[in-house]
């Protein structure tokens, strides 16, 4: 697949093996740097960065994981396998950040993020 493919399946393993099942929108935010325009009294321009963590917003399928436990964990390593496009995300030194909010006429599980130290990305 080429660089323009987007979608389809894509997986979410935690390097403890368990797989979590998405559901809805996956966002990431990779670049380890957020910038503000800064504006002098001259009017002319400045920039600020500031490092951010490599993040993902995750929505997922309520399917009896243990949030109490996930959220207090050690830090973990997160892979997003997308099989349709041959695009593969690694989240290394991650933890949850955030409050589980479980929809129970959904099902679904919102208000996490992945923060993590490190971002890689192949295609395959």
């Amino acid at each position: 697949m080429g660089k323009k493919d987007f979608g389809g399946v894509i997986r979410m393993r935690l390097s403890t093996g368990d797989l979590i099942p998405l559901r809805g929108t996956l966002n990431m935010s990779t670049a380890g740097v957020s910038t503000e325009a800064v504006t002098n009294q001259d009017g002319s321009v400045d920039r600020t960065m500031t490092p951010t963590p490599r993040r993902a917003e995750i929505t997922f399928a309520d399917r009896g994981l243990d949030h109490d436990q996930i959220m207090k964990s050690d830090r973990f390593n997160v892979t997003f396998i997308e099989e349709n496009t041959g695009v593969t995300h690694y989240f290394t030194r991650a933890f949850l950040v955030g409050e589980p909010m479980k929809n129970r006429i959904t099902g679904e599980v919102t208000g996490i993020s992945i923060a993590a130290e490190a971002y890689r990305k192949t295609e395959g």
